[in-house]
């Protein structure tokens, strides 16, 4: 019987499974506010931890609609969902101090869009890195989007966890979102006048969490952001527009899990 348990547990042990259900009173994605009511998200990854090599996976990211503000365009479960394979690398450097890598090449399926035009698949390239230390740690992503979808998008930021209690640490950061001119015209539609956009920061964010860790594997958190669109014709863009989540300022918040086995 011990044989078999060993057994198990050597098969088992390169696995790994991570997931974050999580509410949100607003969705933000890729520095546009894409919906201002309350939206649940989940996020999945599982794959095989390849030690010196890196972690293999794939991971899933969907939204879901809580209200039914939008439901002549799209249906509420589901409606929006990203899957693709996944590479993440640690480099430690020196003592508490890592490089932390995540590339991803995903699919994004905007299968719930029955009545719209959006009803259709893009693909786009994802790379996303940390610089893990007890002090700041400074973070960006950076995406290539494809397929009608023809744009780059960024985010760069810092972050900094203070430990409160054994069991509860808060984290604030801040971050600033933008790219290309192409990224600017999904954010913000035609630029007011007969100019066109040019590539740079649209918005920036400060958001503050408090997390609580219940054991190795589970955890909770709550966190609040501030949403501010930076730019005079961003802004300005924002006031003239008939999208009903054209805000220039926004105030969200949100609480969820992370689950790591």
């Amino acid at each position: 019987m011990s044989s078999i348990a060993f057994l198990a547990a050597s098969v088992l042990s390169p696995l790994f499974f991570e997931a974050t259900p999580e509410v949100r009173s607003t969705y933000v994605s890729l520095g546009k506010l894409m919906e201002d009511r309350p939206m649940q998200i989940n996020f999945v990854r599982f794959g095989c931890d390849a030690g010196a090599f890196g972690r293999f996976g794939v991971r899933n990211w969907d939204v879901s609609s809580l209200t039914d503000r939008r439901d002549d365009a799209h249906r509420h479960a589901l409606y929006h969902a990203e899957v693709g394979p996944t590479w993440q690398y640690d480099l430690d450097i020196s003592d508490g101090w890592r490089v932390k890598s995540d590339l991803t090449r995903s699919w994004t399926f905007y299968r719930g869009f029955d009545k719209s035009s959006s009803n259709r698949t893009y693909h786009w390239c994802q790379i996303e890195q940390s610089l893990e230390n007890p002090y700041l740690v400074p973070f960006y992503r950076l995406r290539k989007c494809f397929r009608g979808n023809d744009y780059v998008y960024f985010k760069v930021g810092v972050r900094r966890r203070f430990a409160v209690w054994e069991s509860l640490s808060l984290t604030p950061s801040a971050y600033a979102e933008g790219g290309s001119s192409r990224n600017y015209r999904r954010t913000f539609g035609d630029r007011p006048g007969e100019d066109r956009w040019h590539s740079g920061v649209s918005s920036v964010s400060f958001r503050m969490e408090a997390s609580w860790t219940f054991c190795e594997n589970v955890s909770a958190f709550v966190f609040v952001e501030q949403y501010e669109v930076v730019g005079q014709a961003a802004r300005h863009a924002n006031e003239k527009s008939t999208y009903r989540c054209a805000h220039n300022d926004w105030t969200l918040g949100g609480v969820g899990l992370r689950l790591r086995f």
